[in-house]
């Protein structure tokens, strides 16, 4: 298997964990988006942006639109953690979004 192949497979991962952790609303993911001041509607809509990413990212015909997606709620996860001056939390959400470029390199 190659790295083209592996790469959206590792990033749709991702993204499903993080659909599920944003749906599934355990408090400490409640209590951040209440410290961040945001709504909990926008914590379903990025948990199901996530979600969809995910799916669009293991259809080979729609990986590029996966990729954006995912490149989109990804600079929401940077630019908040920026704001919020969280400069080591920032690691996880970069190397998903150099996949992200990655794979849309090669869509």
């Amino acid at each position: 298997m190659t790295a083209a192949a592996i790469l959206p497979l590792v990033l749709a991962a991702a993204m499903a964990i993080g659909a599920g952790l944003n749906l599934a609303a355990p408090g400490f993911i409640r209590a951040e988006f209440d410290r961040w001041g945001y709504p909990p509607l926008l914590r379903i809509a990025v948990g199901l942006a996530e979600a969809l990413a995910a799916i669009l990212l293991l259809v080979p015909a729609t990986r590029g639109a996966g990729a954006a997606l995912a490149l989109a709620v990804l600079a929401g996860v940077v630019g908040t953690l920026a704001r919020d001056r969280a400069w080591l939390r920032l690691e996880y959400p970069i190397v998903l979004v150099i996949l992200a470029l990655l794979i849309l390199r090669g869509a």
